[in-house]
């Protein structure tokens, strides 16, 4: 894979002065979140499962305290090494968190005091400088605006007075890398630390703003990937305010439904149509340049622990139904170009218009947002003899259809429509791939779903 990075200014004068506005077309990086440097995970397997299922970078850290463990000199334990190396040869693009305090500054809190600014900032320095070849995406902490890490929470103000130590030095050591500056919780965005972060100046010292954006704790709707982006669009509308109008790049490098069993947790099968859906819509906001899954792997067994169920793969590395679905997207969202979402005769149908790289084929993803029944939904095509498409429902199998209908539930006499297509689609997408230019949306009918009426049974 070829790793896709801002090439930012050459000269590091020219990059202050032009700092994330002189950024070039991004490329959008479909992510996960993985824990190597905490000795998790089986690396190899990890690597391996992750390119399968299409993920082209991994958001992992190196944090102070395990690289400066004597005061005034740094060494990185060999996982370190290996993850980032083995993430290279793997064709993945690592994003790697400078975090947490120290012992030797501030009481191991947060590095607020200027002598402890500055020490963070020769760590950041170390590890940009040794990683230079192989790691060009960086992101100063992880959640400032709480108690993580051994620390208690911080304000914006603070935070921007680290980026300003940390983001002029290690651009000016390497001009070409990327750094990811905020990194707060949902809490963070929606309740003003994000803002305050834009009013201190912020946006002059980071390439593109990343931030956490956990929906899962909500209910109904508002808990679906459509109200995520909704929310990024607002999340947009204020990072513009700051930035003179211009659209700022913004990273989502935390984001994710954990399938634990209790009020919160999302089934499976839920959680993978989510996060289909969630990337799909990714790329029909231009200003979202990546999504980073948290995380790649369960973090234990605890089915009632929502820390332990938000991966793709179970903690031995057994695929969830997320991992699926992540697979049949993946290429799709990082190659293809969003062109339009198609007019429906109802808002929570969605259909997305993309143009893969055979520039004559398009494939249209489709699904319900609705909570209930599935839709019944029918394209029409210009030509009376289409050529047929390949359809798949995300995370299962792919089938060739040829076009064709006949409405004889309706009306026994009905004849055939040769240039119609009809599916019932309910919350997983449909990806449909074909010559599909000048095709559109003829009928939208609801069909009660069955498996929403079905009986509970118990089985034994």
């Amino acid at each position: 894979m070829k790793t896709r990075v801002n090439v930012g200014c050459m000269l590091f004068s020219l990059a202050l002065a032009c700092g994330l506005n002189a950024e070039p077309r991004r490329s959008f990086y479909v992510g996960v979140c993985t824990h190597f440097s905490q000795g998790k995970g089986h690396l190899s397997l990890n690597l391996s499962l992750i390119r399968q299922a299409g993920a082209v970078s991994i958001r992992d850290e190196a944090p102070w305290r395990t690289v400066e463990r004597e005061k005034g000199h740094f060494s990185l334990p060999p996982d370190y090494d290996a993850y980032v190396e083995g993430a290279a040869r793997a064709g993945l693009a690592p994003l790697i968190i400078l975090d947490y305090g120290n012992p030797y500054y501030d009481a191991g809190d947060k590095p607020r005091s200027p002598q402890a600014r500055a020490a963070f900032a020769r760590y950041a320095e170390y590890l940009v400088q040794r990683y230079r070849d192989k790691v060009k995406l960086w992101e100063v902490w992880n959640e400032w605006d709480i108690g993580i890490g051994g620390t208690t929470p911080g304000t914006a103000e603070e935070y921007v007075e680290l980026l300003r130590e940390v983001y002029p030095r290690i651009k000016k050591l390497a001009p070409e890398i990327t750094v990811f500056g905020g990194a707060m919780t949902p809490s963070g965005v929606q309740r003003g630390w994000l803002e305050a972060m834009l009013r201190a100046g912020g946006l002059k010292y980071l390439d593109q703003v990343s931030i956490h954006t956990y929906n899962y704790s909500a209910s109904g709707k508002e808990r679906t990937p459509e109200a995520w982006a909704e929310w990024m669009q607002k999340v947009q509308e204020l990072l513009r305010r700051y930035n003179d109008g211009r659209e700022v790049p913004l990273a989502i490098t935390e984001m994710g439904w954990p399938t634990q069993i209790d009020r919160r947790g999302t089934p499976p099968e839920v959680a993978a149509a989510y996060l289909a859906r969630m990337y799909l819509l990714a790329r029909t906001l231009p200003f979202v340049t990546g999504i980073w899954w948290y995380d790649f792997q369960d973090d234990g067994w605890d089915y009632a622990y929502n820390e332990h169920n938000f991966g793709l793969v179970r903690p031995e590395g057994t695929p969830k139904p997320a991992w699926f679905a992540l697979r049949d997207v993946a290429e799709l969202v990082t190659h293809a170009d969003f062109v339009e979402r198609v007019p429906t005769p109802n808002a929570d149908i969605y259909v997305l218009r993309f143009r893969t790289q055979e520039q004559e084929l398009e494939t249209w993803a489709i699904w319900s947002a609705h909570l209930d029944d599935a839709y019944e939904i029918t394209m029409e095509h210009p030509s009376m003899q289409p050529r047929p498409v390949r359809v798949r429902l995300v995370g299962s199998g792919e089938f060739q259809r040829p076009w064709g209908t006949r409405t004889w539930t309706q009306h026994k006499n009905a004849p055939a429509q040769p240039n119609r297509l009809s599916l019932v689609v309910g919350r997983m997408p449909w990806l449909v791939t074909g010559e599909l230019a000048g095709a559109r949306i003829v009928s939208l009918e609801r069909r009660p779903s069955p498996e929403l009426q079905r009986p509970s049974l118990v089985l034994y």
